[in-house]
């Protein structure tokens, strides 16, 4: 049984499973909230890190590591933790939205569409 999809208590928080991607800071930030180049290039960079299927994080899971990190795995798969739970395959993701403002490449990534067969 792996431990990916079991809860964990991390500080404070009890987290439902161990998939994490790490949090975008704003205190960086320009005006409003938005991103600067250099938070864009620094948050694209770590957004390409991470792990991207459900075998490496059972390694590492079994080396002992508590949580898991799913870099682009994550923006490209809002439904991520269903995906890897039932062998769903894991979408790419279009690098070159990373950070670029507005919702293309956060918001336009759909959930697994399943298929009915013919009958």
């Amino acid at each position: 049984m792996t431990q990916l999809f079991e809860g964990h208590r991390l500080g404070d928080l009890t987290l439902p499973n161990r998939v994490v991607m790490a949090p975008m800071t704003r205190v960086r930030a320009a005006a409003g909230g938005l991103a600067t180049p250099s938070m864009a290039a620094y948050y694209a960079q770590r957004a390409t890190a991470g792990l991207t299927d459900r075998a490496a994080a059972d390694r590492w899971l079994g080396l002992g590591a508590d949580l898991i990190s799913f870099g682009r795995a994550f923006i490209a798969n809002p439904d991520l933790v269903e995906r890897l739970r039932t062998g769903l395959p894991i979408a790419p993701v279009d690098e070159a939205t990373y950070y670029q403002g507005g919702d293309r490449g956060y918001l336009t990534y759909p959930a697994y569409q399943h298929t009915v067969a013919a009958a």
